[in-house]
């Protein structure tokens, strides 16, 4: 079996699991608080500054906070091939696949020490990923480029030299077609980037604060296609696969401004984080034969990434704010093991605000809309690249003055799109549900 047909299955896999994103591959459901609010750039009285605005840590009140918490994650990704698809006859003329793996652990953490005007932060997270996606009958993708494989075959049977090699070309296309054909294979991807950053920041005059910290950053990458028919193939097993590793450390700067006790003004830089991922554990005869090796290295890097955001103290129990985020796609190399993406640059805007409704009780809401920078021949079948609207929503619950209990959820509505692989039009469509539970102690007197 030649490489064009290994390499062009593989050539779909490109992406991640993110589970919400606006920068392809960075995160930005971090916290519970974000789910609660959206808008969170410009954060100065939880640690879950430590992530959304840095230097906002400086204008916390004195001690060590400390936060936990939890996302579960109800998702389904679709994809559906036309029927209009030029292998409609070979039995691809109503394929749907779809995976609704819950993600059930998708823990963060942060820390915020204040003193006078200094103060130390750190948190830990999902950066990019976070989970598994699993396709039990394939993904259309896959489908529509194992049939490209068989056609080839095809052609090569019509214009063979000898009867021998006619048969052998007309069984590889055989078997290349079953495995085509909705249930001929199944494919499971995990993939994870887990991340922390550690930092300092100070207050240069009474209303302005600077900080800058060290992010670092560790990937992870699994994927596995499975398929009876593989043996037939040649390739010794049903399953080709691959494990993937690799880490960098980055720095992250930010400023915030308050030019009256009311309003807060943020900027914050996330610098790019080139991750090298280097492929191990490989699985599968065939793997070898199409540039798929352990020790081989590519790059998914995390793009860098501007956060603004704008706050006002309207009353004495509400405050609104604003929050945009640009993610510099284009000067990031967002490859898989075989190939790369040209995505845009992408951006989210959002708004939203937080009501303390009482001494024990206060709620928030907030709006995002993110652009992904996508066009209809860069996308991830198995991983859709959507934009998106979400709604988030939750309760702060104080039931002692130095915990905070908080509950949210996060409903993003994805708008189906349309991507084209050889010319056959696939629609992608996602539908994600974040439901979270936070912990926060503030030790008052350290």
């Amino acid at each position: 079996m030649k490489k064009s047909a290994i390499s062009a299955v593989y050539l779909a896999l490109f992406g991640t699991t993110a589970l919400f994103a606006s920068g392809v591959e960075n995160k930005t459901n971090m916290s519970t608080g974000y789910l609660r609010n959206p808008s969170r750039n410009t954060e100065t009285k939880r640690p879950e500054a430590s992530y959304y605005n840095v230097a906002g840590t400086a204008f916390m009140e004195d001690g060590l906070f400390v936060e936990a918490g939890n996302q579960f994650v109800f998702k389904e990704y679709g994809n559906e091939l036309s029927t209009g698809n030029k292998y409609a006859a070979n039995g691809l003329s109503d394929y749907y696949s779809n995976d609704e793996t819950t993600v059930w652990l998708y823990p963060d953490a942060d820390f915020v020490y204040k003193h006078n005007n200094f103060a130390i932060f750190g948190n830990f997270g999902v950066y990019a990923g976070g989970g598994s996606l699993s396709f039990s009958e394939g993904t259309s993708a896959t489908s529509l480029l194992f049939a490209n494989a068989a056609s080839e075959y095809m052609t090569k049977a019509a214009s063979a030299s000898s009867q021998a090699a006619a048969e052998a070309y007309s069984a590889a296309a055989s078997y290349l077609m079953k495995t085509a054909r909705k249930g001929g294979h199944s494919l499971d991807v995990t993939s994870i980037t887990y991340g922390g950053v550690l930092g300092v920041s100070n207050k240069i005059f009474d209303n302005l604060s600077f900080a800058a910290g060290l992010r670092y950053v560790h990937g992870t990458q699994k994927m596995s296609i499975y398929s009876g028919y593989f043996n037939e193939l040649g390739n010794g097993s049903d399953e080709i696969s691959y494990n993937a590793n690799g880490w960098t450390v980055t720095g992250i700067f930010g400023f915030h401004y308050r030019p009256i006790e009311t309003v807060d003004l943020a900027i914050q830089y996330q610098s790019k984080s080139s991750v090298k991922y280097k492929v191990e554990d490989v699985s599968g005869k065939l793997a070898a034969d199409f540039d798929i090796y352990d020790g081989k290295t590519f790059h998914t890097d995390l793009p860098a990434a501007l956060n603004l955001g704008a706050g006002w103290q309207a009353l004495e129990p509400l405050y609104v704010s604003a929050s945009f985020n640009y993610y510099f796609n284009f000067f990031a190399d967002q490859n898989s093991i075989l190939g790369e993406t040209d995505y845009d640059n992408s951006w989210e805007i959002a708004l939203g605000a937080d009501w303390r409704i009482c001494k024990w009780v206060s709620y928030s809401l907030g709006f995002q809309y993110g652009n992904q920078g996508t066009n209809d021949t860069s996308n991830s079948t198995f991983n859709p690249v959507l934009n998106s609207f979400c709604v988030g929503t939750g309760l702060e619950i104080y039931p002692a003055e130095e915990i905070t209990v908080t509950l949210s959820g996060l409903f993003a509505k994805y708008f189906d799109t349309d991507y084209y692989l050889s010319g056959n039009k696939t629609t992608l469509s996602k539908s994600v549900t974040n439901l979270s539970f936070g912990l926060t102690y503030h030790f008052q007197n350290l």
